[in-house]
């Protein structure tokens, strides 16, 4: 992130501040007069986030033309962040896409974003404050009526619905979220720790109906940017003071003091992370990833099954003529072009078949990245010498090299 060329062009927004309820009532909010000054309008982000966040919505195609975002604001540091980032986007990116902002506010006596709606309102920019009492919700939404098992995960659903449901009503293609890389290798770890699976939050994703995308612009930054942005901008950051969040030491935490002390043994260690889960933040890669595993462990669950019984399979002439019809055609397939009984198969094959075959072409495609080209005579480059008159092996006697 740097200077640009590009002329900057004044987009037109909607100086409407929107406060609605669950019950989808809506009301417009007086706005103090002192707040009707466009403060923060010039806040300027560090060049660094704003270039992790380039590289961010580039590699994983977050921002295209006429998209109208929705940016989830809880007011802690990383969204209020976020917030002015899109701004200087909207100014300086040749594309024009609209910008509106929502707050869940929960209703907890110790939580209240309602300082929010004077700012944003300040920003020019079409705010959406949902008012939802949870907690409430939540000491009936159990099972046989009573309270939930887990208030935090009960509260994050409820609020991501919220966020969907503000999103559609109002034409928003994208929900943009401000989680960073230091959740998203804390969620890593903690799948990994806690329920064996290589998973991560997704840089950008479709929902479950397919009609709106959510991106997070900010899964290359480190969680120190955003605070060092805070403190010298002076951003109005609502601290969230939940009981049910902070009443006990809860995981994450732990598992971010955990990172932090590696982090002090290994200088780099963010930045190996950040490269290492860029495979994880694919929209696809769960479902590939889980597809592997289930299949390498319904091998070994027939093969106990069959042990046990200790019975043998009957295959009919049927059933080995359909194998060996099936094993011809799959032979093919990667040397003949597809013709329509091909395409047939195509579609006949289950979501777990075109993942795999998916993948398998993939693997191929960079299975060789990285390898050194082996050099012969006919290439007109005369090896050298080997003195010690050994031979090494790539492949078989037939793939003898030199040593070097």
């Amino acid at each position: 992130w740097g200077k640009s060329n590009t002329t900057k062009k004044s987009i037109p927004v909607q100086k409407q501040s929107l406060v609605e309820t669950s019950n989808n009532n809506s009301n417009v909010v007086d706005i103090p007069a002192q707040f009707k000054k466009k403060r923060g309008k010039g806040l300027k982000p560090p060049s660094k986030m704003m270039r992790l966040i380039t590289n961010a919505i580039v590699q994983w195609d977050m921002i295209q033309e006429g998209d109208r975002l929705l940016l989830g604001l809880s007011g802690g540091k990383d969204s209020i962040s976020l917030l002015h980032c899109l701004l200087e986007f909207q100014r300086k990116l040749p594309i024009n896409f609209e910008i509106e902002v929502c707050t869940i506010d929960p209703m907890t006596p110790s939580f209240d974003p309602s300082p929010l709606i004077p700012y944003v309102e300040s920003l020019g920019l079409r705010y959406h404050y949902i008012r939802d009492d949870i907690v409430e919700r939540a000491n009936k939404s159990g099972g046989n009526g009573k309270v939930v098992s887990s208030l935090c995960a009960f509260c994050a659903r409820m609020k991501r619905g919220n966020l969907y449901t503000c999103a559609r009503r109002n034409n928003c293609n994208k929900l943009v979220l401000a989680q960073h890389l230091d959740d998203c290798a804390e969620s890593f770890l903690m799948s990994v720790m806690h329920n064996g699976f290589l998973r991560t939050m997704k840089a950008n994703y479709k929902v479950n109906a397919g009609d709106i995308s959510v991106i997070r612009p900010m899964v290359y930054c480190r969680e120190s940017l955003m605070t060092e942005f805070a403190k010298a901008a002076n951003l109005p950051v609502i601290n969230e003071n939940c009981p049910a969040c902070f009443e006990e030491p809860k995981e994450r935490a732990r598992i971010k003091k955990l990172l932090s002390r590696e982090e002090t043994l290994f200088p780099t260690f963010y930045d190996n992370i950040r490269r290492s889960i860029i495979p994880l933040l694919h929209e696809d890669a769960t479902a590939i990833l889980r597809s592997y595993t289930e299949e390498a462990l319904a091998k070994s669950k027939r093969e106990k099954g069959n042990s046990n019984k200790n019975s043998k399979k009957v295959v009919t002439d049927d059933e080995e003529k359909k194998d060996e019809a099936t094993t011809m055609t799959e032979s093919s397939s990667s040397n003949k072009p597809q013709s329509s009984s091909l395409q047939l198969l195509l579609c006949e094959a289950s979501d777990d078949e075109l993942i795999k075959e998916i993948a398998r072409r993939r693997a191929d495609k960079f299975r060789l990245a990285g390898s050194m080209k082996r050099l012969s005579k006919d290439d007109g480059v005369e090896l050298p010498n080997d003195p010690t008159g050994q031979v090494c092996s790539l492949d078989g006697a037939a793939g003898t090299i030199p040593c070097r």
